[in-house]
């Protein structure tokens, strides 16, 4: 079962130069044997989006990073 959890709004710019408003939207599931995993997804234009999927310690890797770099 997933959970969305937050979305977030950004800015993005394609391959061609072009900058437009984008959605990241944060979702929480089940990886089965894997354990809960977070899925980044960022929709660009229309219908396109792409996303990628993380499990708990590439999540605890991220935020040490984002703490690191942004004094969080």
């Amino acid at each position: 079962m997933a959970t969305e959890l937050k979305s977030i709004k950004g800015k993005f710019q394609s391959n061609r130069s072009e900058i437009g408003n984008t959605q990241m939207s944060l979702t929480r599931f089940s990886g089965g044997k894997e354990g809960m995993k977070l899925q980044l997804t960022i929709r660009n234009q229309g219908e396109f989006f792409t996303h990628i999927a993380i499990n708990k310690k590439q999540i605890k890797k991220f935020i040490k990073e984002l703490q690191q770099n942004f004094d969080l």
